[in-house]
């Protein structure tokens, strides 16, 4: 058994990536080794949710498929959206400068808020134009600096 458990929360692009058995694989065999515990919060879930019902994967719905594999990762691990939150997402987005709109980046925001304030150790995500650009992780460190937080790691799914 591993001494530390790495303590992850998996965007919501990622999930559809573990519909690819090999992924999927991969994730079961870590957090079946105590080596991985993945987190969700509500924003996540909603994101997932969100998938349009005419969607299929192999003749069935996406969007049940999707939460199914959410549900079966984070089990009751998932973070509400409170105010401690959303107040640090939206710090984070005062301070950004980067070229992606306030709308579309506030729920990335919103994602390292809960994984930074729950003490997560990565966020795992394939989403380098918005979430881990350079302006953002910029912000992050900064704000995160100033309120004495530990910024969690990034890392794409192949890296886990």
């Amino acid at each position: 058994m591993p001494i530390h458990s790495l303590r992850a929360m998996f965007d919501t692009n990622i999930y559809e990536l573990l519909l690819d058995e090999a992924n999927a694989n991969k994730v079961r065999n870590l957090v079946h080794a105590n080596s991985l515990i993945v987190y969700g919060c509500k924003l996540i879930r909603d994101e997932l949710r969100d998938t349009p019902t005419y969607k299929r994967i192999g003749g069935e719905n996406l969007r049940i498929v999707l939460l199914q594999t959410y549900d079966s990762l984070v089990q009751a691990r998932s973070y509400p959206i409170g105010i401690e939150i959303e107040a640090l997402a939206k710090e984070y987005l005062n301070a950004y400068r980067g070229g992606v709109s306030r709308s579309k980046i506030l729920p990335d925001f919103t994602i390292i808020a809960a994984a930074t304030i729950h003490r997560l150790d990565i966020v795992v995500s394939e989403d380098d134009r918005t979430m881990k650009s350079g302006p953002a992780k910029s912000v992050y460190e900064k704000i995160n600096k100033e309120k004495m937080y530990q910024t969690p790691r990034f890392l794409k799914l192949k890296e886990l």
